[in-house]
């Protein structure tokens, strides 16, 4: 019987008892189960340029850990898992088609040369072509380093990630779905809108991981 090792636990299991396996790694059925979930169908309020952010997943316990390995300890292959984990979630909505593009939040190029991969990215190239809506990594740039968010003070947050991109293609007409790993107060989403707003684009909506639901409270669609 072969197994496998969930990136929750970290604990090598046989595959009956996986909820998703990816190669030689997986979700054990129990890890799952444990994972703070949000509602379906019932996204976040936005920010100042987003109409809404959705995210299956709360940002705590097992989940933060993973995603923070993902992130920081080169577990880079945890990105196709995590799209799956996301598609129930994701199948929720019928949204999809009325956006143009997914853009995934970036790195500065010297966090790219550090880490050697944009965690975002690796995820939003899974979900692309599940939704079958084209990928733009290269449409907003981040045009200076900053210093990571989670250090930082609520007000250092904001005045940290202000101005830190830019889009140089013109929107006009375009409805664009930004992808982050996490939103914790929404301030990189929105710097990034703000870029995208400021190249005319007609419409911003935001999809994430996981988010710190303590400090949002969800849209009540009807």
């Amino acid at each position: 019987m072969s197994k496998y090792i969930c990136i929750f636990c970290n604990e090598r299991k046989h595959t009956e008892t996986a909820h998703k396996i990816y190669k030689t790694i997986g979700i054990c059925r129990g890890c799952y189960a444990s994972l703070g979930k949000t509602a379906p169908s019932m996204p976040y309020p936005g920010t100042r340029n987003i109409a809404y952010i959705m995210s299956p997943f709360e940002y705590k316990g097992n989940m933060r850990k993973t995603i923070l390995d993902f992130k920081f300890n080169n577990c880079r292959a945890y990105a196709p898992l995590f799209a799956e984990l996301m598609k129930e979630y994701i199948d929720s909505y019928n949204v999809w088609d009325s956006f143009d593009c997914i853009v995934p939040v970036p790195l500065h190029k010297q966090r790219m040369r550090e880490r050697g991969y944009n965690q975002s990215e690796l995820i939003a190239e899974h979900l692309s072509e599940y939704l079958s809506i084209p990928i733009r990594t290269n449409l907003i740039k981040r045009i200076r380093a900053t210093a990571r968010q989670s250090g930082l003070k609520k007000i250092d947050r904001v005045l940290n990630i202000q101005g830190a991109f830019s889009c140089k293609d013109n929107m006009a007409g375009k409805r664009i779905l930004l992808f982050d790993d996490i939103s914790t107060t929404g301030n990189t989403l929105q710097a990034c809108a703000d870029a995208l707003d400021k190249a005319n684009a007609e419409f911003i909506g935001a999809l994430t991981l996981a988010i710190y639901d303590t400090q949002k409270l969800p849209i009540i669609m009807y």
